[in-house]
């Protein structure tokens, strides 16, 4: 298989696997496991890859110049977990905006203010937990894989 070609498999791959956990997370905060989850899941998954990654690499590269000028001082390993929580705090903030927004609307600022609230509340742990393991054990591997 062409090397190209296994790069953009494998960042397929993570975008679908952390995308796809983290919108199934909120959706199902949203919506529960009603018969329209799955289809709520698809579009809010969909809209996730399409709409939210691409902003996500603005807000990486922006991480990483705030973490850069605030925390240049400390060891990369600290840089790392700071840029990996505030990545985590920051995209589920977006995500979970985007997924209520396509679950609930905005026909009931209320109803979407809680909605919100509890998916990003619910979601947040799972990235909380999921942010130190990307950031120390899979995005160096990934990165060094990518730039071959």
């Amino acid at each position: 298989m062409h090397k190209t070609l296994k790069k953009i498999l494998l960042v397929a791959a993570m975008v679908t696997l952390v995308g796809g956990t983290f919108t199934g997370i909120m959706t199902y905060s949203n919506i529960g496991f009603s018969d329209d989850f799955s289809r709520q899941w698809t579009f809010s998954f969909m809209q996730a890859v399409c709409v939210i990654f691409p902003m996500g690499v603005l807000i990486m590269w922006t991480m990483h110049k705030v973490v850069e000028a605030f925390f240049g001082r400390l060891s990369s390993l600290h840089k790392n977990l700071i840029f990996g929580f505030g990545m985590a705090l920051s995209m589920e903030a977006v995500m979970a905006l985007s997924t209520t927004y396509r679950n609930i609307g905005l026909g009931d600022w209320q109803q979407f203010s809680q909605a919100f609230l509890a998916s990003y509340l619910m979601v947040l742990p799972v990235a909380l937990v999921l942010s130190p393991i990307m950031t120390l054990l899979i995005k160096p591997k990934m990165e060094a894989f990518l730039a071959s």
